[in-house]
């Protein structure tokens, strides 16, 4: 069959823009994912033995109750789109739990995300104990409208609780403090400070180095015991039995963050006996310290 000359013509051009011009590919701008990163997070990348709860005083309703809940933060390397705060939890130990969609806060210049996870229905704990977890990010964007990568996550474990700590954080919470000022020496007539499950503001002295002082524990008089002072600030401590006249050994430990109110412990074991036992604090940048005593 015959080709009419404009049919010729028409596929003459058609041979002759393939034979000479490569095709024209247009990128789709919908495949473009952001550069943003995150910088820092809390808890980090791949961190394991993360305290799957935080106590507070939720003062929402007619009377203050303490609660649970988990705070996440995540900075990213350049600001992002703060009408986009939005992550889902997901479970990757038992996959069967459905993802939570949460909802964070921004910081004012848009790096920093705050998310806050609730206790659930279910239960009064935001995240289970030993557990895998992943909080997806692509449904964020940076300040160019871009979305991050779909495999951009957070993933964390979590550890085991510690009742011990969790009972000295209700009194940080709750326990109206018991005012002290700490003596200047041994011999300035320290304070008591020996009272099992109290909440103590020690008013320190000021001295060269900064402001430091002593308090006065009596141990047990027939019991051996293991004392815990739960600190509001790192504080070096040390222990004497004045009785005696020895030191005692004495372990200044930062604590796993449960509460605001309990950043450290000093953990040591009197001898029984009705001893009086001194403990020197400082010297540290602060006049207050705060502390809750536990004897078990």
């Amino acid at each position: 069959m015959r080709l009419s000359s404009a049919t010729f013509l028409l596929v003459a051009l058609t041979l002759s823009g393939c034979d000479d011009n490569e095709p024209i590919v247009t990128p789709d701008a919908g495949t473009r994912v952001s550069t943003a990163i995150v910088t820092t997070a809390s808890p980090s990348e791949g961190e394991t033995d993360v305290y799957p709860l935080e106590m507070y005083l939720d003062a929402s309703g007619q009377t203050p109750v303490i609660a649970f809940r988990k705070v996440l933060t995540l900075t990213f390397s350049e600001p992002m789109d703060p009408l986009a705060a939005q992550v889902a939890l997901h479970d990757r130990t038992d996959t069967t739990v459905p993802a939570r969609v949460l909802t964070g806060a921004w910081s004012e210049d848009a790096r920093t995300l705050t998310v806050t996870v609730p206790h659930t229905g279910e239960s009064t704990r935001p995240l289970e104990v030993s557990t895998r977890y992943a909080v997806a990010l692509d449904a964020l964007r940076d300040a160019a409208g871009l979305a991050l990568a779909s495999d951009a996550a957070l993933e964390f474990t979590t550890g085991e609780r510690d009742p011990e700590l969790e009972h000295a954080c209700t009194h940080t919470l709750v326990n109206t403090p018991e005012a002290v000022t700490a003596g200047r020496t041994p011999f300035d007539f320290p304070p008591d400070t020996q009272t099992g499950h109290a909440r103590y503001d020690v008013t320190l002295r000021a001295g060269e180095a900064g402001f430091g002082g002593y308090t006065g524990f009596i141990s047990d008089p027939e019991n051996a015991e293991h004392v815990t002072l739960y600190l509001n600030q790192e504080v070096p401590t040390k222990v004497t039995n004045d009785t005696a006249g020895t030191d005692v050994a004495s372990v200044l430990a930062p604590a796993r963050f449960i509460c605001a109110g309990i950043t450290h412990t000093v953990t040591f074991t009197p001898e029984p006996g009705d001893q009086l036992h001194l403990f020197q604090f400082g010297p540290v940048a602060s006049e207050h310290i705060q502390f809750v005593l536990e004897r078990e």
